[in-house]
């Protein structure tokens, strides 16, 4: 069973986290040269280096690395010294939050002394990271564990300081990336266009009427790091069933074939624009078919390894036997047939996706296809639910303000107002209704039905459902913030979502509290018409 005061501890740097970002806004020293606001501006690139390092950290130290931690944090401690030790950390945060506020906003990092007050902003902000430590398990508890797991640490530290530098250093090979690239859209283009426009130099490419410039993102580089993390990770979590060293074949295929398919994505895209429409091709198009050829490519490899002896083990009686209804696909396919069709449709649009409706149809066939894998869900009501998605709403429009700045008013007004007036209703209708109704049922069942068991044994049917563990409860929280492009707000809404289902071990509990907060969501934009809310 979660414990408050655990629970507290461990959410409170990420409150705090939150409060100082909110609080101070490093883009205003970007534009300042040198000093040491030049590198204070880059603070934000420190914090995401330290969540690659202590990911990976407890990637290489695996399950019992993780559970060390646990049992290390569970440890009975008095109350007295964990409260003595929470209040030297907020008193060591709030002298981190006066210095930062000095060096940040009056400048004194480049006065005179400028080096004597980064280094105590810089001792402050790590004596309350340490105190916040000794609040979670006494120190005399860390030092064995840090011996104990000295390995994973180091081989964990060097694994995501190689990541981050294989991300910045992969920037650079866009030049050449970019060449070849140039290269293969031409030929493409010419074996359907009469006149094809190029200017090398420059990265120019298209026809007579529609041409774009090869950018540094659109070169490939970053299509083949997302690949290599696609492909590693799938290697990794399938060890047993793949055949070795043939399934690392996967890689350099995988490496070929999403650069191909990037190249083809610039082709089609400058058709679009020569021969429909521009708007689509530089909106909807240019910023979906990307992860469209990502996932055809990523989960095409998956799904031949599956089938292919070279790469897996594959049971030729399972192969020729019966065909009965897959359990995983009855979680996962709603979700995919979700995203599938929202990408589809941006791809086809110029901003407004006319085809939501469509969308909540196909949602809705899949699930009716595989009602009879949901007829062991119990679906009772629950106040406690309403009351959890009730806070998940107020959470959420806290986390997420509204910019002033932003344009989807515009989008879905536009939108809206160009379609007629009763087809305008239907879709406004249909986007309730996949809110409340489609969405929410497909997101618990992938999240908390399939994933939250599957990160605690392989057979995802053998854990019951609500069966809890720290780190299924963690990864599934944070990838579905990560899901929702609102990494915060979502991630605390996953986890919960996840205390919902953890209640009763009821997943319908899950599913209702996250449909009383799209209802809330979806009333809110009714009445005040802000749109943004709805992407």
């Amino acid at each position: 069973m979660l414990r408050a005061g655990w629970a507290t501890l461990v959410l409170l740097p990420l409150a705090e986290l939150m409060a100082l970002t909110v609080r101070f806004d490093t883009k205003s020293l970007v534009q300042t040269n040198g000093g040491w606001s030049e590198l204070i501006a880059r603070a934000p690139q420190s914090i995401r280096l330290v969540l690659v390092v202590v990911g990976a950290i407890l990637l290489c130290g695996g399950s019992r690395l993780l559970g060390d931690l646990i049992r290390l944090i569970a440890q009975p401690d008095s109350a007295r010294r964990r409260g003595l030790y929470v209040v030297a950390h907020l008193a060591a945060l709030a002298g981190f939050t006066g210095l930062t506020a000095l060096v940040m906003e009056h400048g004194v990092g480049d006065s005179a002394h400028g080096t004597g007050w980064i280094v105590a902003w810089l001792a402050a902000g790590l004596t309350s990271l340490i105190l916040w430590g000794a609040a979670l398990a006494s120190p005399a508890l860390w030092r064995p564990l840090f011996r104990r797991h000295a390995g994973a640490l180091l081989a964990g530290a060097a694994v995501g300081l190689a990541a981050w530098a294989a991300g910045t250093v992969t920037g650079q090979w866009w030049r050449p990336l970019a060449r070849l690239t140039f290269l293969l859209v031409q030929g493409f283009l010419s074996l359907v266009c009469r006149e094809v426009v190029c200017h090398p130099a420059e990265f120019l490419i298209g026809t007579p009427a529609f041409t774009v410039e090869i950018a540094p993102a659109c070169s490939g580089y970053e299509g083949i790091g997302l690949i290599w993390v696609f492909l590693g990770a799938y290697l990794w979590l399938f060890r047993r069933s793949l055949r070795f060293p043939g399934a690392l074949w996967l890689l350099p295929l995988g490496t070929v074939l999403i650069w191909l398919a990037n190249a083809a994505r610039i082709a089609a895209l400058i058709l679009i624009g020569a021969w429909g429409s521009p708007a689509v091709a530089v909106g909807g198009f240019h910023s979906q078919a990307g992860g469209l050829a990502f996932n055809l490519v990523g989960l095409g490899l998956v799904a031949l390894a599956h089938r292919s002896r070279f790469f897996a083990f594959v049971d030729a009686d399972a192969e020729n036997g019966p065909q009965t209804t897959n359990p995983t696909a009855a979680y996962l396919v709603p979700l995919l047939t979700i995203v599938a069709t929202a990408m589809i449709g941006a791809a086809c649009s110029s901003g407004f996706d006319w085809s939501y409706p469509l969308r909540v149809l196909a949602v809705g066939g899949v699930l009716w296809s595989f009602r009879r894998s949901y007829a062991g869900l119990k679906w009772t009501w629950s106040w406690p639910a309403v009351a959890i998605g009730t806070g998940v709403f107020l959470l959420w429009m806290v986390l997420e303000p509204v910019s002033a700045s932003d344009d989807a008013p515009n989008t879905l007004t536009m939108g809206l107002a160009a379609l007629p007036k009763g087809w305008a209703v239907v879709w406004v209708a249909f986007r309730v209704i996949g809110s409340v109704v489609t969405v929410p049922l497909a997101e618990e069942l992938a999240f908390r039905g399939y994933l939250t068991r599957r990160l605690i044994t392989a057979d995802f049917q053998e854990a019951p459902l609500g069966r809890f563990s720290w780190w299924s409860f963690l990864a599934s929280s944070i990838l579905f913030g990560m899901l929702h492009g609102r990494w915060l707000a979502g991630t605390l809404a996953g986890m919960l979502y996840a205390l919902a289902l953890y209640r009763r071990r009821n997943l319908t509990d899950a599913v209702m509290a996250h449909a009383t907060t799209n209802a809330l969501i979806a009333v809110y934009v009714l009445a005040t018409e802000t749109w943004s809310l709805w992407l």
